[in-house]
């Protein structure tokens, strides 16, 4: 059995189903649910749900788990954590929250996992098996330990139909090493959102990535949109999606989601009007 195999046959222990076929987690004295957060694309005036990040919440005896419990754990733990939550989202996107979910689940790896290149093929078989698309996972790579194993899961992905991901450095390092690989997404990390608010000139900066990525069949996702201020910016440099706590906040898997689409002038308020600057 594989350094892989053997946290995964562990795991189909620790995945029960409940009445409502959500699946959730059994990890020693917790119980762990999936939570999805909204990834949204604009369509002329509006927004809509496209896309979800995962997450999960942990719960002991019926409440939140305390964040001591949770700090205790070992880097071991803490791995096969991130690998129980990759399947429990694979298995609960059904459970979005909408009568008709039709999004992609935007699913992360990282550098504890001793074999990227098995457990990505883990998890497309468990997608296969949950009648999702190949396509409709994207597997976001920024955290794989280092760049040739970016560049190998990469190029295997691409080579069988998949998808994948890398945060705005990262894609700027596979650009100098391995120029044929292009991700299907480029995502703006919370702290250059911030950033990119404060200053102007990375926001001309953004417009001209946004515009060279397109040029390329890559979308941009500017993550960590906290108010109007960063959705104004997100807006006027042409990103294609947008995530964060202002336009949709994280949710327990089968919560009700109001899944109609967002007015960006409701959002922006009376300031709405959006100006896209030229490069």
């Amino acid at each position: 059995m594989s350094p892989v195999e053997r946290p995964v046959a562990a795991m189909q222990d620790a995945i029960a189903v409940d009445e409502i076929g959500l699946s959730f987690g059994l990890f020693q004295a917790l119980r762990l649910k999936t939570v999805f957060q909204p990834i949204f694309a604009r369509h002329g005036p509006m927004l809509s749900p496209c896309a979800v990040s995962t997450g999960l919440k942990a719960e002991s005896k019926g409440a939140p788990a305390p964040a001591e419990a949770l700090a205790q754990f070992t880097s071991g733990e803490r791995a096969m954590l991130r690998r129980l939550n990759r399947r429990l989202a694979i298995r609960n996107l059904g459970h979005f929250g909408c009568e008709e979910p039709d999004v992609d689940l935007l699913i992360g790896l990282s550098g504890t996992d001793e074999d990227a290149d098995a457990e990505a093929d883990a998890l497309l078989a468990d997608s296969a098996l949950a009648g999702l698309m190949r396509g409709q996972v994207c597997f976001d790579l920024t955290d794989l330990a280092d760049m040739d194993a970016t560049c190998r899961l990469a190029a295997r992905l691409e080579r069988i139909g998949s998808t994948f991901a890398l945060d705005l450095e990262a894609a700027g390092l596979l650009r100098t090493v391995k120029p044929r690989l292009q991700p299907r997404l480029v995502r703006i990390p919370p702290v250059w959102t911030r950033r990119i608010v404060a200053e102007a000139g990375l926001l001309r900066m953004l417009r001209l990535l946004v515009t060279t990525l397109a040029g390329r069949g890559t979308a941009v996702q500017v993550e960590g949109i906290d108010d109007a201020k960063h959705l104004r910016a997100a807006l006027a440099a042409g990103a294609e999606r947008l995530q964060g706590d202002f336009l949709a906040q994280p949710a327990v898997a089968g919560t009700a989601v109001d899944d109609a689409p967002l007015s960006i002038a409701d959002l922006l308020g009376a300031s709405g009007n959006v100006v896209s600057l030229s490069a």
